[in-house]
């Protein structure tokens, strides 16, 4: 009788002391610096548009979000007219609920936070929605224009291998055409 206690006993000690709990988040900030401060303090000070929001997934090894923005006004940390950051799915883990076509005020730190090695911000930085940043605009001042620059370089970057592509086949068809010339005159000798 003893012997049929020990075993679901047993069962259930194993199973306890191998169970692990599912990690958990939990976001907690103090209050965001003032916008000089918090300017200082990031990597990155931008306003952009966001163009696309896509969930890391295991592949990335990362978690949350990547956001892509276009860059209309820069303070610090670029002048690229594109930028892409990283920030949580809301809630627990201090994410921001970034939405397609909104306009925003982003101050990003380089972390590790949710991929590795990248440019994020969370609710404990001062990024905010355009419509809400007035206090954080006329504190930092105008950020100055990004120009489309960068996108004109990468047009050219983007038309050079067509060009080589073309070059390449026509080589080759020209090396085709010595090759049957020149085993046309070996058949007519032989």
């Amino acid at each position: 009788m003893r012997m049929k206690l020990f075993i679901p006993f047993g069962i259930m000690m194993v199973i306890f002391l191998l169970w692990k709990p599912l990690d958990a988040s939990a976001c907690s900030c103090m209050m965001p610096p003032p916008p000089e401060d918090a300017m200082n303090e990031a990597d990155a000070v931008f306003t952009g548009e966001v163009v696309e929001v896509i969930e890391n997934g295991k592949l990335i090894r990362g978690s949350g979000k990547t956001v892509h923005f276009k860059v209309d006004k820069a303070w610090k940390g670029t002048d690229d007219s594109e930028m892409v950051i990283t920030t949580g799915f809301g809630g627990g883990d201090c994410g921001i609920p970034f939405e397609k076509g909104q306009k925003y005020l982003v101050y990003a730190s380089t972390s590790d936070m949710y991929v590795s090695n990248t440019l994020s911000t969370t609710i404990c930085h001062r990024t905010t929605e355009i419509a809400y940043a007035t206090e954080d605009l006329n504190a930092i001042g105008e950020g100055q224009e990004v120009s489309g620059q960068q996108d004109s370089a990468d047009e050219v970057d983007q038309s050079f291998p067509w060009w080589a592509f073309v070059v390449f086949i026509l080589g080759l068809v020209a090396i085709f055409i010595l090759f049957k010339v020149k085993n046309n005159k070996n058949k007519a000798r032989g």
